[in-house]
């Protein structure tokens, strides 16, 4: 197998072995400018933070899960999706359509940084993140008792406020390794990016537990496929905002496509907290 071939085929079980896995992908990416570095350093820090909280280290020396095991193993179910989107286009062309969009235009180039960013964490998100939780929730167990998918919402709602904790680290890294005015265009909100941003991955991340939930009510295949779906096409739609190429929004994409960095060949990754 291509490396890439072999970081595609990257399955990590914990979040202990995602990070290396994702270590490797930046590498790769890294050595060929290639824009699919962008997402996945974000979805790094992202994960990088999960683990400071699991572990107990850094900014998070008291415990925030019920279940710390839960989530390490959450971890490596959603990395283990990510990685497999890497073979989207090994796939019949309607499946996977918001990881299509969001790898094709990296790939093209026609991307800015801040599109890259969005389009990953939309088919992250709204198609991956339903059906990694419901493969944790049914590998646990979690749909015999009534009052344990409650705790595990709990700690599904714990790694939200991760990830809006991470929102100002992950703007200053992309717009400092990568360019595209991230930051910039947080001062000049000045914060409203922060609330906007915070609002939106608690929203989203709200509809994906309830996905979720339906996954782990399904009988069979074929429902599974419904939900399938249902999120294939809701994610797709918002891919295809995102990603928008009209002539109104032109000067705006030229603009990020211009001040965006193409050498990525001296990016240093953070590491684990100690």
């Amino acid at each position: 197998m291509t490396d890439f071939d072999s970081i595609a085929a990257q399955r990590p079980a914990t979040i202990e072995e995602a990070i290396p896995c994702m270590q490797v992908a930046l590498r790769y990416f890294h050595e060929r400018n290639d824009y699919r570095a962008v997402f996945l350093r974000a979805y790094y820090i992202i994960t990088l933070n999960v683990h400071a909280a699991v572990h107990r280290r850094g900014d998070y020396t008291n415990p925030i899960f019920f279940d710390a095991d839960w989530v390490r193993s959450q971890a490596g179910y959603f990395a283990s999706l990510y990685f497999q989107s890497l073979t989207t286009f090994d796939r019949e062309p309607e499946s996977e359509r918001a990881w299509k969009v969001a790898h094709r235009m990296a790939e093209d180039k026609s991307s800015t940084v801040l599109q890259d960013l969005l389009l990953g964490l939309n088919a992250h998100i709204n198609y991956d993140l339903a059906y990694g939780t419901f493969l944790n929730l049914r590998q646990h167990g979690d749909d015999a008792g009534h009052l344990l998918l409650p705790r595990r919402k709990f700690d599904h709602d714990q790694v939200n406020n991760i990830l809006v904790r991470s929102i100002p680290q992950i703007a200053e890294t992309l717009t400092r390794d990568y360019g595209g005015g991230i930051t910039l265009l947080r001062k000049t909100l000045r914060g409203l990016d922060i609330v906007l941003s915070s609002t939106g991955l608690k929203h989203y991340r709200e509809r994906v537990w309830w996905s979720a939930v339906s996954y782990l009510t399904t009988t069979d295949e074929e429902e599974i496929g419904l939900v399938h779906q249902k999120l294939n096409w809701e994610s797709a739609q918002l891919a295809k905002l995102i990603a928008d190429q009209s002539a109104w929004s032109l000067p705006i994409r030229t603009i990020g496509r211009a001040i965006r960095k193409d050498d990525y060949s001296r990016i240093t990754l953070e590491s684990p907290a100690a």
